[in-house]
């Protein structure tokens, strides 16, 4: 016949705030030495649309501001998107981008 030891209450209470910190998402800081991650400055334009919108994107390792900008572009020419851009429009044909713009690296 198998025996079960009973957990101590300090067991026990280790036990619970493992289980509450994997359930609840928390996640490690960020690492100090990690790059903050660029933005792009995206200008898009639309007939239906006063003016000029200006959204600002990350820019993902690797990844070009054109890149983070085509994103957004097809958010707003596609009507099963629900994120919010260019002041919540709900406008979602005819977009183009007309500028993606990366911040210049520091002399």
């Amino acid at each position: 016949m198998e025996r079960h030891t009973p957990i101590s209450p300090g067991h026990r209470f280790a036990l619970a705030a493992l289980l509450c910190s994997s359930t609840l998402g928390i996640a490690p800081a960020p690492s100090p030495t990690s790059a903050p991650e660029a933005h792009a400055t995206c200008v898009f334009t639309n007939p239906a649309f006063a003016g000029k919108c200006t959204e600002t994107a990350g820019i993902p390792e690797g990844s070009s501001a054109q890149q983070a900008c085509d994103s957004i572009l097809r958010c707003l020419n596609d009507v099963q998107c629900l994120k919010t851009y260019c002041q919540a429009t709900t406008i979602r044909s005819g977009w183009k981008l007309e500028s993606a713009q990366a911040p210049r690296a520091a002399p």
